[in-house]
């Protein structure tokens, strides 16, 4: 491998040269728009290159690769906002977007809200690994070898088949620019492997099901496609021992992905500066230092974690990001603004404006992480069947979260049915429904110490929770 692990090492060379052209190309957009008329700029752009594998139907199907800048420009104009992007560094194009975006503003809403800041410099602590040269350089070859490991390992058991996947390589520049002197950028490579599949056996097959891993660093790849490649493929298999559930109103058990995809997904909502600012959530300020959720649960914002999917140093609108709780055993103490809510609510930005080059800023939490409990996983079962003989424990979940409400109500996949303390076999699809802010609050039973990282992105640990209900199909 190491014969053609590296590229040719004009590519780096030609890095630099994008990075140059990227800024340049910023710097007119905003000087476009200042002269158009607008009273305050701001750019957020990308370069991006990269390699992808595609796998279908148990083999290769295609390799592709790609390269390219987006820009989207965000101005203010007497209170209202204008906004347009483009793929182009062109000099005639750029002003153009400019021209579009005063002209945007001209008919748009004024809103007092609206806000283009100077930003704080990244903290010296923030992590400066998000980039790997070695990643960056990694030939097409090393590329399809680890695409290779992936395909070997999924195909060991003939029980299993995979439907598709695909490994990618990508390194990009995000830059950040405004009118007030905010100039930033960063660049970042990350491999990613993902792998979708089912199991069959005679007459026996179970639903599809999926994962999705990443990793910055190019030595840690091929144990990391080899390792995660193994485990899903020994999951999706466990659920050829399949069986009915039963219908119940009482203990759920749900896995990290479960509670990811649940209970995290509404408690963004209930945590967004905006939700806040329109008066459309569960809390607003009364709530802060208040008791919202079950003191087992303590929820933080992580993006300083360089192995995950949303990790970055700074947000959409160029203020630095930092580690932020959100929620700490179970008491609100801090709600994610970007600009637009900070300056609503009178306000510091927490760095979390969100979104591409393409739309305008919006607020998101980047690496959710909800902390583990006191108890072992083992203990969270035991507690679980002490009080009920049987119950689910919810795999994955395909359904609807209202974040508004925190009603949730879907199909359970790959889910397992427990009784007496040991997992009997795996249940066909199942209904479920509750409420997340009960689930999270008074209705918890119990929280494992240990957590799983969930598609190298959100953090959660195993969860019981009591009035749930479960429906047969």
């Amino acid at each position: 491998m190491q014969s053609h692990y590296w590229r040719n090492s004009k590519i780096v060379e030609a890095l630099r040269k994008e990075k140059t052209n990227l800024e340049n190309a910023a710097s007119k957009l905003l000087s476009f728009a200042m002269k158009a008329g607008a009273e305050a700029a701001e750019v957020c752009g990308t370069y991006t290159q990269g390699t992808r594998i595609s796998l279908e139907k148990q083999d290769f199907h295609l390799a592709s690769s790609g390269q390219g800048y987006e820009l989207g420009l965000r101005i203010l104009l007497h209170s209202k906002q204008g906004f347009s992007s483009c793929n182009s560094t062109e000099a005639k194009e750029l002003k153009a977007i400019a021209l579009r975006a005063v002209e945007i503003a001209g008919f748009s809403p004024p809103n007092p809200y609206y806000a283009i800041c100077a930003s704080d410099n990244v903290p010296t602590e923030a992590p400066s690994d998000l980039w790997d040269e070695g990643l960056h350089q990694v030939s097409l070859r090393t590329q399809k070898e680890w695409t290779r490991l992936m395909v070997a390992e999924a195909t060991k058991d003939p029980r299993f088949r995979l439907n598709e996947g695909s490994v990618s390589i990508q390194s990009r520049l995000y830059l950040v620019m405004n009118s007030k002197a905010t100039h930033k950028i960063e660049k970042e490579t990350v491999a990613e492997w993902n792998l979708m599949g089912m199991a069959v056996e005679n007459e026996n097959i179970t639903s599809f099901d999926y994962f999705s891993e990443l990793s910055r660093k190019a030595p840690a790849i091929p144990e990391g496609v080899i390792s995660s490649t193994r485990k899903f493929c020994q999951q999706v298999i466990r659920n050829l021992k399949n069986g009915p559930a039963k219908s119940s109103r009482g203990i759920v058990v749900f896995s990290p992905r479960a509670v990811v995809d649940i209970f995290l997904a509404a408690l963004s909502y209930q945590l967004n500066g905006r939700t806040l600012v329109e008066k459309t959530g569960r809390w607003d300020r009364g709530h802060i230092g208040s008791q919202v959720l079950s003191e087992k649960i303590t929820l933080r914002d992580m993006p300083w974690l360089i192995d995950r999917t949303g990790a970055c140093i700074f947000d959409r609108e160029g203020t630095p990001t930092k580690n932020v709780t959100v929620i700490e055993k179970g008491r609100l103490k801090e709600f994610l603004l970007d600009q637009y809510a900070a300056k609503a609510l009178d306000l510091c930005s927490t760095g979390n404006a969100s979104g591409s080059p393409s739309v305008v800023p919006s607020v998101a939490p980047h690496v959710l992480c909800l902390e583990g409990g006191e108890d072992p996983v083992d203990s969270v079962f035991k507690t679980a069947t002490s009080a009920q003989k049987e119950f689910l424990l919810v795999r994955r979940f395909s359904g609807q979260v209202d974040p508004v409400t925190g009603d949730f109500s879907g199909v359970a996949k790959g889910s397992e049915w427990w009784h007496a303390g040991e997992c009997c076999y795996f249940v066909r699809e199942t209904l479920i429904s509750g409420n997340v802010l009960d689930c999270m609050g008074s209705n918890i039973v119990a929280v494992s110490r240990e957590t799983e990282t969930v598609d190298s992105s959100e953090q959660a640990p195993t969860i019981a929770t009591e009035n749930v209900s479960v429906t047969i199909a």
